[in-house]
């Protein structure tokens, strides 16, 4: 509403200021009249609405197919990130049995556990050209197959050229060579997820070729594809040093990739001897009220799958996490 006090500042402006120039400033007051009044948004609210829990099947990867769906749901969770390995029923992309995977999507779909992530991860700057081969024909059969397999959502590391492991870090890791390779193999990979409607979302570490959020934002740029797409997990982001700038750096980050996120990850990071170490949720020093509040902002639904766990710290991770969006 605007005010008498309000109305006679606008009178006297107008007998000072060009008619033009006071028009202008009389809009600026409404606006401010009424953005004082906006109601604030309830960030606990939104994230309680749109943030769903989702876990990955590897920590449930010991137990029959059927026993692990009902688990799954059992403990909590609505979104399942899956290799397709069990006890019991396995699903390999580059030997199909298309009965296993009708077993295995079938499995959660009656326990109401949605597939949010197929777990495709492989090296694509594996110097092993042999192996990386194999990690790429593995890639692209998920996205070929993915409407067979319950989820267009594709996740894959940005590798590392250390021949030892593939999270390892490598010297060439930081050139242009190892990042114009890794853009090359996503970008193909991409292609390919646009011709069948699948998406490719990356998860960058900072022992890997996407160690950065300039590299990650320079990444999305230049492939510039709707198929290619961000594993948001805010720990791998960061270096040993740059824990005591974490709040503004989780701001950056999604300031800068917030767009691009289809998946997040939760778990957690702390200092190490080496560098970081990334625990399960709520055994680091991960912000959880602002990674949340953050996720919480993108206003859209966001599956946030629990990690790093084995079956007997599930519950305490899941509890941990959901008393976070107590803190937002």
């Amino acid at each position: 509403m605007v005010t008498r006090k309000t109305s006679l500042r606008q009178q006297k402006m107008a007998h000072t200021l060009p008619r033009r120039d006071c028009l202008k400033a009389m809009g600026l007051l409404l606006l401010g009249s009424q953005a004082s009044g906006a109601p604030a948004v309830d960030w606990k609210a939104k994230a309680k609405k749109n943030l769903k829990l989702g876990i990955l099947s590897q920590v449930y990867a010991g137990l029959p197919l059927e026993e692990a769906a009902k688990r799954i749901r059992a403990d909590g969770f609505t979104g399942v990130v899956t290799d397709y390995a069990f006890a019991d029923v396995r699903f390999d992309p580059l030997a199909p049995d298309w009965d296993m995977a009708k077993k295995i999507t079938g499995a959660f779909d009656r326990q109401g556990v949605k597939i949010v992530g197929i777990a495709g991860y492989h090296n694509v700057v594996e110097p092993d050209a042999a192996k990386r081969r194999r990690g790429e024909a593995r890639m692209e059969a998920f996205i070929v197959n993915w409407k067979r397999l319950g989820c267009p959502n594709i996740s894959t590391e940005t590798g590392t050229r250390n021949p030892e492991s593939e999270w390892l870090i490598s010297p060439e890791n930081a050139t242009e060579e190892a990042y114009v390779l890794c853009r090359a193999a996503l970008e193909k990979l991409a292609r390919l997820a646009e011709k069948t409607g699948a998406v490719v979302s990356v998860e960058p570490y900072w022992q890997n070729v996407i160690d950065s959020i300039d590299r990650a934002e320079r990444l999305f740029r230049e492939v510039n594809s709707p198929s290619l797409r961000l594993v948001m997990d805010p720990c791998n982001f960061f270096r040993k040093e740059d824990l005591l700038r974490m709040q503004p750096m989780l701001e950056e980050m999604f300031k800068r990739l917030g767009d691009q996120i289809v998946l997040a990850h939760a778990k957690d990071v702390k200092t190490s001897v080496d560098g970081t170490d990334l625990p399960a949720a709520g055994k680091g020093v991960l912000d959880y009220p602002l990674y949340l509040r953050l996720l919480a902002q993108l206003d859209r639904e966001v599956y946030l799958s629990v990690e790093h766990v084995g079956l007997a710290d599930v519950a305490r991770a899941r509890d941990y996490v959901l008393s976070q969006f107590e803190r937002i």
